[in-house]
């Protein structure tokens, strides 16, 4: 009786990378890389969060080491991106802040972030 294979070899390649790229996203689009995007730093001095249904949560560190930075995600109902950092100087606004500065925006609690 003759063996049948069920996944050849040139099909295994395209498996995996496609196995590969689902879990790259899913790390990413789950925002499992705050700790990465957020490594050392204390808990944020402000945050603030925009739209209802889709928006952006924003963390911000008002001068740590020097640096303004800003640590952010989109957010939708049940989807979050990934988060993003942005360091400017002291007393400056993040690209973000300035990009957002026409949205209203609810405070959120600076602690959440960890």
């Amino acid at each position: 009786m003759r063996r049948v294979r069920w996944l050849s070899a040139g099909a295994a390649v395209p498996l995996f990378l496609c196995a590969a790229l689902a879990l790259a996203f899913l790390f990413t689009a789950c925002s499992t890389n705050k700790n990465a995007v957020a490594a050392g730093l204390p808990d944020p001095d402000r945050a603030f969060q925009t739209g209802t249904a889709y928006g952006y949560d924003v963390f911000l560190w008002d001068c740590y080491q020097g640096k303004h930075i800003a640590v952010y995600r989109t957010s939708a109902e049940m989807r979050a991106g990934p988060f993003e950092r942005e360091e400017v100087a002291c007393g400056e606004l993040a690209p973000i802040e300035v990009k957002l500065a026409g949205e209203r925006q609810h405070d959120l609690d600076p602690k959440s972030f960890w």
